[in-house]
């Protein structure tokens, strides 16, 4: 898939009955493995003719909510809190368990393993992140203020971010094997963050949340820059970033896949202003009775905003909607009567390419040397 082409189906693997949590790659391209609610571990051998075959189905006594990988290790998460470490044998006929790991008194939402370090870290739905050293002993815990949906993590500086239920983003420093640091919390969405990826070259993180939007926060050279992303009519359930393409592929239920170009220049979203009156007619808004009273003029207007400026202004000062792909907002919004007659060509053009893929991603992973994608549903 690239350019401006639609994405074409390669193969569909029928066997899970359930929602599919997550999917990945097996080194070289061989296999791919799933989990599932349906309480299953499943291993998909490619075949010469492209098509991937059944070779493993361990079920476990739990919901599979959780993987990672590391070689032929498997880190699986389940709902019951408990992390599973199995050894993958080369062939990928066989799955051996080697430890278990007594981490969240809740599901297990996300792992992720970094191999430098060696350790393991997790996300639950008992508001802890956790991450475990090479034994399987536990290093260190974060408590957020609600369920820890989604992690990534920034090797170089040991920075975790946890995107929790609320919709805050929490850094975490991971300074020493049982010492952390709170950097800080990034908010702006109005949701839970479902997905989180970082970006290396560009020290980046990108989030996706319930709320339909996708931030881009500039974390290094202290931007301290957060991009807002709008395309989809659904939440958003899943990201994948190809740094060698620079091109972000979301998924949401609308079950639409959207490839923003990051190369192309945004401009951040304008803060909302306030105000008791419509900043360009003047008119009074609904509260302001005593204007109202005043000018006898009982009309009861509603406070809405330019997404182009953030002035406050009434339903009659912005009924010319369009779209404004250099704030990010790929759909038709709200501007007020001086914005729309401002707006160049420069910022309605657009470089977001949205494809219908008729169903709901779930999870996905994403080969960038050969443009697919891998998405559960």
């Amino acid at each position: 898939m690239s350019g401006g082409v639609a994405p074409a189906l390669v193969s569909a693997l029928a066997g899970h009955t359930n929602t599919i949590n997550k999917v990945l790659l097996v080194p070289n391209d061989t296999a791919l493995i799933s989990v599932s609610d349906d309480r299953s571990l499943r291993v998909w051998i490619k075949r010469s003719s492209g098509e991937y075959w059944p070779s493993v189905c361990q079920t476990l006594e739990w919901c599979v909510s959780a993987m990672a990988m590391d070689d032929f290790h498997l880190f699986v998460g389940l709902d019951s809190g408990a992390i599973n470490h199995y050894k993958l044998t080369e062939d990928l006929n066989r799955v051996t368990l080697l430890r278990v790991y007594t981490a969240h008194n809740m599901r297990v939402s996300a792992l992720l393993y970094d191999a430098q370090s060696e350790w393991l870290l997790s996300a639950g739905k008992d508001k802890t992140f956790h991450w475990h050293g090479e034994s399987g002993r536990r290093l260190g815990t974060y408590r957020a203020g609600a369920w820890c949906l989604c992690l990534a993590f920034d090797k170089l500086s040991k920075i975790a971010f946890i995107g929790d239920y609320g919709g805050a983003i929490s850094m975490v420093t991971l300074e020493t094997a049982d010492k952390f640091r709170l950097i800080t919390t990034l908010k702006g969405h109005l949701g839970s963050v479902r997905d989180l990826s970082w970006d290396d070259t560009h020290q980046r993180l990108i989030s996706c949340s319930a709320d339909k939007s996708i931030f881009v926060w500039e974390i290094g050279e202290g931007k301290g820059k957060a991009i807002e992303l709008n395309a989809h009519a659904d939440r958003v359930n899943s990201i994948a970033y190809s740094d060698e393409h620079k091109k972000l592929f979301t998924f949401a239920e609308d079950r639409k896949m959207v490839v923003w170009n990051l190369l192309t220049e945004r401009k951040q979203c304008p803060l909302w202003e306030e105000s008791n009156e419509c900043q360009l007619c003047n008119g009074p808004f609904f509260w302001n009775v005593q204007k109202m009273w005043q000018e006898r003029d009982v009309i009861f207007k509603r406070q809405h905003h330019c997404r182009r400026c953030g002035r406050a202004i009434c339903g009659d000062c912005s009924n010319t909607p369009s779209i404004l792909p250099m704030f990010g907002f790929e759909y038709p919004v709200r501007l007020c009567r001086t914005c729309y007659g401002e707006v160049s060509e420069d910022e309605l053009k657009s470089s977001t390419q949205i494809h219908n893929i008729l169903v709901n991603a779930t999870c996905t992973d994403f080969d960038a040397k050969k443009k697919t994608y891998r998405s559960g549903l």
